[in-house]
């Protein structure tokens, strides 16, 4: 099962920045599925991590407002 996922993210990566941002972002079903398959774990540090969650949910709350 692993593999297939990963090779759904290799399709996304090698498609373009914008795929793999779309993928990132979207709401769309395969796109939360491969979130949730996310071949991305660790790759950053807990600090920068939650700096960037942090980011997140303070765009969402100025645009939402």
């Amino acid at each position: 099962m692993s593999a297939r996922w990963l090779q759904t993210w290799q399709s996304v990566l090698d498609t373009s920045p914008e795929a793999v941002l779309q993928t990132l972002t979207s709401q769309a079903p395969l796109a939360v599925e491969l979130r949730q398959n996310s071949p991305f774990a660790g790759v950053l540090p807990d600090e920068e991590r939650s700096a960037v969650l942090d980011a997140f949910r303070e765009r969402d709350r100025s645009t939402s407002a």
